[in-house]
């Protein structure tokens, strides 16, 4: 290939002060023009298989026979002993059809109709965290605004009390984010302790969050509510309740999954608009645009970067063979700046309207649980945000995660005109 098989030898997606930096869209669009289906290099391990086109994405998350979340995981790309991925797994990581049995414990509370309940209560919410903020002019959206907004809000579906909050912000972004020094100090830098190996996420600080977990389905076992915590302490899968870790992985994944991207997406969206005044603009000239708008923002800001999956059987993809057992990762944020399929992909249009974006995985019985709440989060955000906000722009440069696997923001200053 020349000089651009130069550069995709120094393609090293591994490499999280690489996403540290900025979204490494260059390295991305390389691997779509000249390797689409690209053997990335593994230290110390065998390699993997990197997709990064749309219809390939796809394709992989719709083939669930061919293509497993539970033969070596979905979450990293690491190689794990089963018996460490059992003690782990949580429903995410279970291919059809255990999967939907253990989705459809709660899936009927995070229905568009089920989540319509709390739009009411949701724009209050951000009503009264744009009162707080406003006034500042200068602030830290991610702190003020696009932390509090997704916890509260699935404190409020999981029936979780305000106190706790800050700690599950916490922990949650320990757990999910462990390459970033901020959150977990020298531990970013290096390999997971054999200690923590079978704690969820394997990390150190699962234990405290799942005795948190513990405590309130407890109260649930004891008292039943109107809630989601209650439907998932008082589960039954074939006739039996669930086990103290299908308890303890389950409570993890909501708070990282509910919490995290959710927080992402706004900020990130947050941060494409002030990049972008004149679609911000365009935003408050045509509410209507406002859907369009949560779609395209989901698209162009992508929260999570990659998920794996692990080949059962040998399949070809553009003509490349894969043979069973190799793993494959495909790149949710690659695929949704995909010029074959979205024309000048790194434009922020916001009347393109993707509903088609790849963020929450669409198309395969693992698209994202709470998808519906996610899109009102964003949604109600923007419609508060544009009907108060005459101009955001930055007031200094954002800080980025340490992290291969969550694309987002630690912190994002902003200046804000009311108006």
């Amino acid at each position: 290939m020349g000089a651009s098989g130069t550069d995709l030898l120094a393609v090293d997606l591994l490499d999280h002060d690489l996403f540290a930096d900025h979204e490494p869209w260059e390295a991305f669009d390389l691997l779509q023009r000249e390797a689409p289906v690209y053997f990335h290099p593994e230290p110390g391990g065998r390699g993997f298989w990197a997709l990064t086109k749309y219809d390939d994405v796809q394709a992989v998350l719709r083939d669930t026979k061919t293509f497993s979340s539970e033969v070596g995981g979905a979450a990293t790309i690491d190689d794990l002993p089963e018996d460490v991925l059992a003690a782990r797994r949580n429903f995410l990581e279970y291919d059809p059809p255990k999967h939907g049995r253990y989705r459809r414990l709660i899936s009927t509370s995070f229905t568009p109709g089920a989540v319509g309940r709390y739009e009411e209560w949701l724009r209050g919410l951000v009503s009264l965290l744009l009162d707080r903020v406003l006034p500042q002019n200068e602030f830290d959206l991610v702190h003020e605004l696009a932390a509090p907004i997704p916890i509260r809000v699935l404190a409020h579906v999981l029936g979780l009390p305000e106190e706790i909050l800050p700690k599950l912000i916490e922990l949650g972004d320990r757990l999910l984010v462990d390459t970033e020094p901020e959150f977990v100090g020298e531990l970013a830098f290096e390999r997971e302790r054999e200690e923590d190996r079978y704690k969820p996420f394997g990390s150190p600080w699962a234990e405290e969050l799942c005795a948190i977990g513990r405590q309130f389905y407890a109260d649930r076992q004891a008292c039943p509510r109107e809630d989601v915590l209650t439907l998932i302490a008082c589960a039954e899968i074939e006739g039996h309740p669930l086990s103290e870790s299908d308890l303890d992985n389950m409570f993890a994944l909501l708070i990282v999954a509910g919490n995290e991207t959710t927080r992402q997406a706004i900020s990130l969206g947050t941060l494409a608009l002030a990049h972008n005044s004149d679609q911000y603009q365009r935003l408050r000239a045509d509410r209507s645009l406002i859907a369009s708008a949560v779609e395209e923002l989901l698209r162009y800001s992508s929260p999570v970067w990659f998920f794996r999956r692990t080949a059962m059987q040998p399949v070809k993809v553009r003509d490349v063979d894969i043979a069973a057992g190799d793993k494959v990762v495909v790149w949710f944020a690659a695929a949704n700046r995909d010029p074959e399929h979205y024309p000048d992909p790194h434009r922020l249009d916001v009347a393109r309207n993707p509903t088609d974006q790849l963020t929450f995985g669409r198309g395969g019985p693992h698209h994202c649980l709470g998808a519906h709440l996610a899109r009102m989060e964003v949604r109600v955000y923007l419609e508060e945000l544009v009907s108060r906000v005459a101009q955001i722009e930055l007031a200094g440069e954002p800080v980025r995660l340490r992290s291969n696997f969550t694309n987002g923001l630690k912190r994002l200053p902003v200046r804000v005109a009311v108006g």
